[in-house]
């Protein structure tokens, strides 16, 4: 009787420091994903200009994990209104190393990995794997990103201007660099697999889309290529208003045009 009597005050003070933990830890779930919510929201609209729609995070601090669900991006770009919707968000941080980082313990950043879900009927996913410096006010980081077989088809289709459009094709996309002190340094590299181009308007194919190159010339530039083709840029600028210098890739693509049409007008002359 006195060892159970001894054993029932423990249980007791066991189940009730249970319950308060378990507790606290909803609460602290509840105000991360409330901090969380506004933090996005503020950084969107400010850091890069944009409006943002989403549902307050699911948390789970002790894993470290972070679902975002049902998100829709608003931004305006040269005075067009563009639009992103993404399903899912995924983010899994290290936290040991994240708590190394905020109490200053280490100079290491701290390690994230994360998944965007664009579709999930369309299986269009993105996976990202970097490091932030959550002490930094200007929000610096590292950031790789990696995504293959991203179907492409149906781009230009509901474009009014463009007499041509993706029928079919997929691309690989992937983006490494860094930001520091609000300072863009990435590199993106895009190639498209099995590419193949349709024509809506057949008569404005002769139209110029740069000086010099033609829509028919895109579409020749293409079954040249077979629908292989390879592009590499830079990304500088800031969060807000990044700057991307495509002048090399077009000079590139416009020489490799040139270099088609004197072949095939040589074949011509020669037939």
């Amino acid at each position: 009787m006195r060892k159970n009597k001894f054993i029932r005050p423990w249980v007791l003070i066991s189940t009730v420091a249970i319950v308060v933990l378990f507790i606290g830890i909803l609460i602290l779930n509840t105000t991360v994903s409330n901090l969380i919510y506004s933090k996005v929201k503020n950084v969107c609209k400010i850091g890069f200009n944009c409006d943002i729609k989403l549902e307050k995070p699911r948390v789970n601090i002790i894993r470290g994990i972070f679902t975002f669900n049902n998100i829709s991006i608003d931004k305006q770009i040269g005075g067009r209104k563009f639009n992103v919707n993404v399903d899912k968000v995924f983010i899994k941080i290290n936290m040991a190393s994240a708590i190394k980082n905020i109490l200053y313990y280490s100079d290491k950043t701290t390690e994230f990995y994360a998944n965007i879900d664009f579709n999930s009927k369309k299986h269009i996913k993105i996976d990202l794997k970097g490091n932030v410096d959550l002490r930094s006010l200007e929000g610096d980081f590292s950031l790789e990103t990696k995504c293959s077989n991203i179907d492409i088809a149906r781009i230009g289709q509901y474009y009014a201007g463009a007499p041509i459009y993706v029928k079919e094709g997929a691309a690989d996309i992937s983006l490494i660099g860094t930001c520091r002190k609000g300072r863009l340094d990435f590199s993106q590299h895009i190639l498209t697999k099995n590419l193949f181009l349709s024509m809506k308007k057949e008569q404005d194919l002769g139209r110029q889309v740069f000086i010099g190159l033609t829509y028919k010339d895109i579409i020749n530039y293409v079954r040249a290529k077979k629908g292989n083709i390879d592009v590499s840029f830079i990304i500088k600028g800031t969060l807000k208003e990044p700057e991307i210098d495509l002048s090399p890739i077009m000079e590139n693509i416009l020489a490799e045009i040139m270099a088609l049409k004197i072949s095939s007008g040589l074949q011509e002359w020669i037939k």
